[in-house]
């Protein structure tokens, strides 16, 4: 005899219930209404072009088609996917981290100085500081530092732009430069005194600037919640590991303490060994004890949770991971290697530059005052490549992107059209890096969006 729940189910939906099933332990069940306005606890489990198959709380399984649900059933249905799914019921404690490492990104951990961020890297062998800077559309050098390296400074020929100003740069011939696996050989990057612009007795804080451009070519991710910059190395040129293309997405890179790389997935382990299928299909067993780090961590973590999620969830992107977790997502636009979000200054439509570089956020002095912002005196200033330039204190009473609210912000205003005054410029300022770990912000390039979250 059929449950009397799934007997007046049937015939609300004007269908018959099918084969049973176990009721899950970690379901959200959802209040499905017919079109009549009766309404079922319910979880969607598969669908068609025209049909949806609900698992009822009673266990049992029942199919329904469109007509027979209300619109905002069927909006949902239509927007429902079997990965997302799974997501939600089986890897819903998996992190960006864990999601980006399982596809082959390299993940490095980035240091603050107030609020900007910084990673390491090799210019031709030597070790250097890398500030991460989405605000700039180049990728530069520090002059000496590029001289310790062994590299050919050209002539000071180029002009690079910075908010105070503008300095001398030239092209340099650069054998190698790498972030992890991440390798170009013989490329050109301009190089500059990144001292142009410290107050007397500071001292530099990086040795370079890793840039858009580079960080558009690796598909970079940047998450300020876990600190990370995430690089994908088989887009770099001379990457060692680049076999499997696309497909090798699936597999994660492995590093021992004999420097030695691997690009696989765990199969199988016990607490001392993990047997690597790698890519190609070939399988080695490899000691814990010889992994570094990282990656014996992330060994002796590994889960059934973890190769669950690689056989059924490869779909899943970073915004369908943040965007389950209740993140805003932005789709920003791309003009040249910079990235600008819309967003409102003092009720008024606005776009910003997104800008980690910054560690404060700036506005364009004009920008500020025809949107209502009160300007202080120009006693303060602000300093960068190019010298500095006298800025003010300003007061935003509101400041949007989405449903994200700031309000009653001081952030400083500088004229940051100077150079080109004839021109308008085409946003109000720089979403800089003090508002983006507040907000938790995550950067993708390879989907070309921002995350933020206000909790």
């Amino acid at each position: 005899m059929k449950p009397l729940f799934a007997t007046l189910a049937a015939a609300f939906l004007g269908l018959s219930a099918i084969a049973s099933a176990q009721q899950p332990s970690d379901v959200d069940y959802r209040e499905f209404k017919g079109a009549n306005g009766k309404v079922i606890p319910a979880v969607l489990i598969d669908k068609t072009a025209d049909s949806a198959t609900l698992l009822l709380k009673s266990g049992q399984k029942t199919t329904v088609t469109f007509d027979k649900l209300s619109a905002e059933d069927q909006a949902y249905i239509a927007a429902w996917s079997k990965e997302k799914a799974v997501f939600l019921q089986k890897c819903r404690t998996l992190t960006t981290r864990q999601l980006l490492e399982l596809r082959g990104y390299e993940s490095f951990q980035f240091r603050f100085e107030n609020n900007s961020i910084f990673i390491d890297g090799k210019l031709n062998g030597k070790a250097g500081t890398f500030l991460i800077d989405t605000g700039a559309g180049t990728s530069l050098l520090h002059i000496p530092f590029a001289k310790d390296a062994g590299c050919q400074v050209g002539e000071l020929t180029e002009k690079i732009y910075g908010v105070a100003g503008e300095a001398p740069a030239g092209w340099t011939e650069v054998p190698t430069i790498s972030f992890g696996e991440s390798v170009f050989k013989g490329t050109k990057i301009l190089a500059t005194d990144l001292t142009n612009g410290l107050q007397e007795g500071q001292k530099l804080r990086e040795q370079a600037i890793l840039g858009a451009d580079i960080m558009s070519q690796l598909d970079a991710v940047i998450s300020y919640p876990e600190r990370r910059i995430f690089l994908r190395p088989d887009k770099s040129d001379g990457a060692e590991v680049t076999e499997g293309g696309e497909e090798a997405l699936a597999f994660r890179l492995f590093k021992t303490t004999e420097n030695q790389t691997y690009r696989g997935k765990i199969v199988s382990k016990t607490p001392t060994v993990i047997t690597l299928e790698l890519v190609g299909g070939k399988q080695m067993q490899l000691p814990i004890s010889r992994l570094k780090p990282d990656d014996a961590k992330y060994a002796g973590e590994w889960s059934e949770a973890s190769a669950f999620f690689l056989q059924h969830c490869q779909g899943l992107s970073v915004q369908d991971l943040l965007v389950l977790r209740k993140y805003q997502s932005f789709e920003y636009e791309r003009r040249g290697n910079h990235i600008f979000v819309d967003g409102t200054l003092n009720e008024n439509d606005v776009t910003y530059l997104i800008d980690t570089g910054a560690d404060s956020s700036l506005l364009n002095l004009k920008s500020a005052k025809d949107n209502g912002c009160e300007v202080g005196d120009m006693d303060q200033f602000v300093q960068g490549i190019g010298g500095k330039a006298p800025a003010g204190v300003t007061n935003i009473r509101k400041l949007t992107l989405g449903d994200v609210v700031l309000t009653n912000r001081k952030v400083l205003a500088t004229d940051l059209n100077r150079l080109n005054p004839e021109k308008d410029l085409d946003h109000v300022g720089l979403f800089g890096a003090d508002f983006m770990r507040e907000l938790d912000a995550v950067i993708t390039y390879r989907e070309k969006r921002i995350f933020l979250i206000q909790r």
